[in-house]
């Protein structure tokens, strides 16, 4: 008696295929099975690591900013030696977390107070070549930068650095008090044409302000006293 022929679906076509699939990985999964287990240990290993520093800089983070923020009430009371020994311990132990590039501006603005213009100006440096991100933080440091190379007599150079705070700040008030000190620096470098131009920019762009008060005057005594 024949038996009746069986009806091959297209479902279970798809079924077939899976079951053959599957067992292939099976089999492949127990042939490699050290392969595999020394694959998911590194796995484990490179996220312990990976777990571990970001800890360690969650951890550094933490001791950074605890040391600005003491820094900082050491400034509230003007005790300058005591917030540049916490700022320094801060840049020198923990330089790559955001506290320490924190640190590392105020410490600009430290030194620069002690009177140690040189240092100041390697950490005004510092924070703009690795930290500087912000528009607001990146003028301020760029003008720390300026005062510094005005104290040490380099006009041109200050002026220019000046210049650069005030763009940086675009239309922020701020911008004026930099656009005067810029004048005023190329007034002493001898440069009265690029003091009378800031002048004027400053005049144009913040006609309203103190500032420009000041800058039409210096225009005026320098165009009196002549070239």
């Amino acid at each position: 008696m024949l038996r009746p022929k069986k009806h091959i679906t297209r479902q279970k076509l798809k079924e077939d295929k899976f079951v053959t699939e599957t067992m292939k990985v099976v089999n492949w999964l127990k042939s490699n099975q050290k392969v595999l287990t020394y694959g998911l240990i590194g796995a484990a290993v490179v996220i312990v690591i990976l777990w571990g520093s970001l800890s360690a800089r969650e951890a550094a983070e933490r001791e950074a900013s605890i040391l600005t923020l003491q820094a900082g009430y050491a400034l509230e009371s003007n005790n300058l030696d005591q917030a540049r020994i916490l700022l320094l311990e801060a840049v020198e132990n923990f330089g790559t977390v955001p506290s320490a590039g924190r640190a590392t501006f105020m410490l600009g603005h430290v030194l620069f107070r002690l009177g140690q213009i040189d240092s100041a100006r390697v950490f005004y440096d510092r924070y703009l070549n690795r930290f500087a991100k912000g528009r607001f933080f990146k003028a301020a440091a760029t003008a720390g930068l300026a005062a510094c190379l005005e104290q040490t007599g380099d006009w041109t150079e200050a002026a220019e650095q000046y210049t650069e705070a005030a763009r940086l700040l675009g239309e922020h008030i701020s911008a004026a008090d930099y656009l005067l000190q810029a004048g005023r620096c190329w007034t002493l470098a001898g440069r009265t044409e690029q003091a009378i131009t800031v002048y004027e920019q400053l005049t144009t762009r913040f006609p309203d302000s103190g500032q420009a008060d000041r800058a039409a005057i210096l225009r005026a005594e320098i165009t009196a006293n002549g070239p």
